[in-house]
């Protein structure tokens, strides 16, 4: 047993050494790195979740950096990006809170070359968090002209609790490595969750999230702790 744990402290250390010597930079398109002159960098604040780019979980976008941001590197061209808030707050000494708010979404549509930041009015404080959790919005700002673009209402709601579904509109989730830029279009809010018992709630499932593939994704975002809280309820 004493053997056993010691080989479990070596490889948790090992992991955080890893974890640590990350590099923030994430590529999300295929083939040999490229110039940044020659790609689109949009730049993501730790604190924001991206649930999914262009329609897609993607691979390696909210792995665990050793920095306050992570550098995603795209081909020129347009992305939808929904990204959430999310940090876990210290309480008190012995009791902590993970805030999250609703997804947001932020539209970067930029050239070879040029540089995006995503972001948000930061709290300062578990009060600021909490309203943040209800009321969350921010902007998309390119670093080269200066110029910030709102982000929109999603129209999605991220239930609080473990492994629950987001609602409220068609959300594809598969899993990708890369990601490619969508044709230029107007983008028009997804539409509100319909109220239980109206007439739209009855609507074909292809208005509606696919629960599965939205299971996926949280699955695959879970702690190995959560997965084991979550076997414990489903087997009671």
């Amino acid at each position: 047993m004493a053997l056993l744990r010691s080989f479990a402290l070596i490889a948790a250390a090992a992991f955080l050494l890893t974890a640590c010597s990350r590099s923030p930079v994430v590529q999300l398109y295929e083939g040999a790195k490229q110039p940044d002159s020659q790609v689109l960098t949009i730049r993501v604040p730790s604190d924001l979740e991206v649930f999914t780019i262009n329609g897609s979980e993607v691979d390696g976008v909210n792995t665990f950096f050793n920095t306050d941001h992570k550098d995603l590197k795209v081909t020129p061209g347009r992305y939808e990006i929904l990204a959430y808030y999310k940090r876990l707050w210290d309480l008190d000494a012995d009791s902590h809170e993970v805030m999250k708010s609703d997804p947001a979404l932020f539209v970067v549509d930029g050239k070879a070359g040029e540089f995006y930041r995503l972001d948000f009015e930061r709290p300062q404080n578990v009060t600021q968090a909490r309203a943040l959790e209800e009321d969350f919005s921010g902007w998309v700002e390119n670093m080269n002209s200066g110029e910030k673009t709102p982000s929109q209402a999603s129209g999605l709601v991220l239930n609080r609790g473990f492994l629950a579904p987001i609602t409220g509109a068609e959300v594809e989730t598969k899993g990708a490595n890369a990601v490619q830029p969508k044709a230029a279009e107007a983008v028009t809010p997804a539409p509100a969750a319909p109220k239980a018992g109206s007439s739209e709630s009855g609507a074909s499932a292809s208005g509606q999230a696919s629960y599965l593939d939205t299971l996926k994704a949280q699955w695959n975002q879970a702690t190995q702790e959560e997965r084991r809280q979550f076997l414990q309820w489903i087997s009671q």
